[in-house]
């Protein structure tokens, strides 16, 4: 049966992402939005577009394999069957993929329908006020954005190439081309439409971008803290021995006494013979580990810290340098985006709710 729960599994999936798409009359209207039908024909390309890449699907089918009663089922199935070879049970097995498929199939297309229903009557409203907002979509502009992505999941071939097999994807999968430009199309004057009408409302200051990073009062002025450091170590040979704890502690505290400088480290740690030292480089706050980092921050140049026990013994670290310097602006740039497309996305979201109140929208049996 592990051969079995193998090549099972495979088959499932396969069978059921390359079916056709779900029957019925697929010119029969269910919805008018402002005079623009959606039709059954619309509803299943546009389910069979969400199967591509439903997790949920996914995790369906795996429970449904991993089922007691999926596996009770089929070897009822193959006991009355009596393959006599590895051909018919492979024959078998296609077959009841099959009747499994279906199965899962029915148990999505409910609600899944729903959703694309609904999603197909909110692209349906932002084509309809896009174009009252002369925002019209060029076949380039499209056409570029669908060769982006489809680069995105094909990066070794050109794009004229990628946007090819691109097609051909979705083609052996149940949809056809026109669905997939008509869904990017509505994305993208939705987009515009959204940024033109509420462009002046979403701004954001720095201060703002500054208080959702989190930053202190010297990184509020686009400065973080850098430090040039170097560690101390007093290695100590056995922590349960309290007499060569407590000398190390007394050394720990002669070295902060004698310290003046980082130019004398070599000679500051000489006289003790358990002492190392390791020059670090330059660290910012964020690259230190707690709680170290939380001591440093407070610490000028030509400190040194307390000693800290560790597993190696005692370290101490001294402060050579500090300074402030810029922000990453990437990171700066990255946290604005994504403010902005939330706050974006509230408006939007509030949009199509009105647009929906005010629409003229026809469900037909």
């Amino acid at each position: 049966m592990k051969t079995f729960n193998f090549l099972f599994l495979s088959l499932l999936i396969h069978c059921f992402f390359s079916s056709a798409s779900f029957a019925g009359n697929a010119h029969k209207i269910r919805v008018l939005v402002e005079d623009s039908p959606i039709t059954d024909f619309h509803i299943s390309q546009r389910v069979n577009l969400h199967l591509m890449s439903s997790a949920e699907l996914t995790k369906r089918l795996r429970s449904k394999m991993k089922s007691k009663s999926t596996q009770k089922r089929w070897r009822a199935y193959i006991q009355e069957a009596r393959p006599t070879s590895k051909a018919q049970v492979v024959k078998l097995q296609k077959r009841f993929v099959k009747r499994l498929q279906n199965e899962a199939r029915r148990g999505l297309a409910s609600g899944l329908k729903k959703k694309v229903l609904e999603e197909l009557i909110n692209e349906r409203l932002q084509i309809s006020v896009a174009k009252r907002q002369n925002i019209i979509i060029s076949d380039t502009v499209l056409n570029g954005q669908i060769s982006r992505i489809a680069l995105r999941n094909n990066k070794k071939d050109k794009p004229a190439v990628a946007t090819k097999k691109f097609y051909a994807t979705l083609a052996a999968r149940g949809v056809g081309s026109s669905t997939f430009r008509e869904r990017i199309r509505a994305s993208l004057a939705w987009q515009q439409l959204v940024r033109r009408k509420f462009g002046r409302d979403v701004s954001f200051s720095d201060r703002d971008v500054e208080k959702k990073l989190g930053l202190n009062q010297e990184q509020l002025q686009n400065k973080k803290i850098q430090l040039r450091l170097v560690q101390i170590i007093l290695a100590v040979a056995s922590q349960k021995d309290q007499s060569q704890v407590v000398k190390q502690y007394v050394e720990a505290d002669a070295i902060r006494k004698r310290f003046s400088g980082c130019s004398n480290m070599k000679s500051l740690v000489a006289p003790y013979k358990n002492a190392t030292f390791v020059n670090l480089g330059r660290k910012t706050l964020d690259q230190l580990p707690s709680p170290i980092n939380i001591i440093l921050g407070d610490m000028k140049a030509g400190q040194i810290t307390p000693p800290q026990p560790t597993s190696k013994g005692l370290e101490m670290y001294a402060v050579c340098e500090r300074r402030s310097v810029a922000i990453d602006d990437s990171k700066r740039r990255k946290t604005l985006g994504e403010m902005r497309q939330k706050a974006f996305g509230l408006r939007a979201k509030r949009y199509m709710k009105d647009l929906r109140q005010d629409a003229h929208i026809e469900y037909r049996d």
